[in-house]
């Protein structure tokens, strides 16, 4: 992404999403860390990390913000359930079961791949959290969008309003909404630190990446993203370039995100998603060593895996200041216990 012309303030920009409806349950703002010893270690430019893991809400995670965004919008429109179809280790299960107790719906929680699961991780938090799980094999998860629409209906019977997530189109850029909000928030922390050009964001590639990005163009700010995708089945195109207009739309913002806005790279996946490489399983344990920072195997450890790689290969200039975007996901470091106690680097 090159650095647009400024098509709105900061301050119109900002009294457009605080004019959103909103509920305040983050722990916010998150902090923005410099990570010296890593720096050190890798040789290339300085890297910060923004604790997007420190919004509180069930181990926290980016998915924190959204909710402040989605859980109002439910509210103004009468929902008082929600049904949700998620994998067996999902952070999004785990926070929308957060955010629904906090505003006093029931939840309803479709898992894929989970029967004869180990409850432990993610899946032990929805547990503790109360949610009604319907945990399903690999044979029954093709069947999981009909098995929500069925248990929607039954909540209507019961009397109860169900917002089945996957009918909707909200869920699907309110992502990009919230991170316009932390976009916000990382630009004042940057000045504060006296950086106010060639900033390079790190992080998992989707919608909250992408947020950032299109508050960058839209108020001319030097920035751009480099997005590590984590799994092979998530079609960008439809996942994240066809609907981010939607956050568009909300704020009334006249500078697109465009699909060059985000270098995306899918050579970090390995087997697949949920199945830690030994360079996830390195960077786990790199960040843990040099600075206490603990990120999971699925989606942080394969970015700063995607990150450590890069500065490696000597492919990120060290000009710019990178920010790595925590998401959070720290219950998954239990589910893959084994891998990472198996770690002799």
């Amino acid at each position: 992404m090159t650095t647009t012309q400024q098509t709105v303030t900061r301050e119109e920009l900002r009294a457009r999403v605080d004019a959103l409806p909103r509920v305040h349950f983050a722990h916010l703002p998150t902090p923005l860390e410099d990570l010296p010893r890593l720096t050190e270690e890798l040789g290339g430019p300085r890297i910060l990390v923004k604790r997007e893991d420190a919004t509180g809400l069930a181990f926290g995670g980016n998915k924190a913000r959204h909710y402040e965004f989605e859980m109002a919008h439910l509210k103004e429109q009468g929902f008082n359930a929600i049904v949700n179809i998620m994998d067996y280790h999902s952070n999004n299960a785990r926070v929308t079961g957060a955010a629904a107790n906090k505003m006093g719906f029931k939840y309803v929680l479709i898992l894929k791949n989970a029967k004869d699961r180990v409850i432990q991780g993610n899946l032990l938090v929805d547990k503790i959290l109360g949610a009604e799980l319907h945990l399903l094999s690999e044979e029954e998860s093709e069947r999981a969008e009909e098995l929500a629409d069925e248990l929607g209906k039954r909540l209507e019977e019961e009397g109860y309003k169900p917002y089945v997530r996957q009918q909707y189109a909200f869920p699907k850029y309110v992502g990009s909404l919230a991170y316009v909000d932390c976009a916000l928030e990382i630009a004042e922390q940057l000045e504060a630190l006296g950086i106010t050009k060639k900033v390079r964001f790190f992080g998992v590639a989707g919608r909250s990446t992408a947020g950032l990005i299109l508050t960058a163009k839209n108020l001319g700010l030097d920035w751009k993203a480099t997005g590590i995708a984590v799994n092979y089945e998530t079609e960008m195109q439809e996942y994240l370039y066809d609907v981010i207009g939607g956050a568009q739309e909300v704020l009334g913002l006249t500078t697109p995100f465009d699909p060059e806005d985000m270098t995306v790279m899918n050579q970090y996946i390995g087997e697949g998603y949920g199945i830690p490489t030994e360079a996830v399983i390195e960077a786990v344990h790199m960040l843990g060593r040099l600075e206490g920072l603990m990120i999971d195997p699925n989606y942080t450890g394969t970015a700063m895996s995607g990150l450590i790689d890069q500065i490696r290969q000597g492919n990120v200039p060290d000009d710019e200041t990178v920010v790595f975007m925590h998401s959070g996901g720290l219950p998954a470091i239990f589910t893959f216990a084994e891998e990472l106690a198996a770690y002799e680097g």
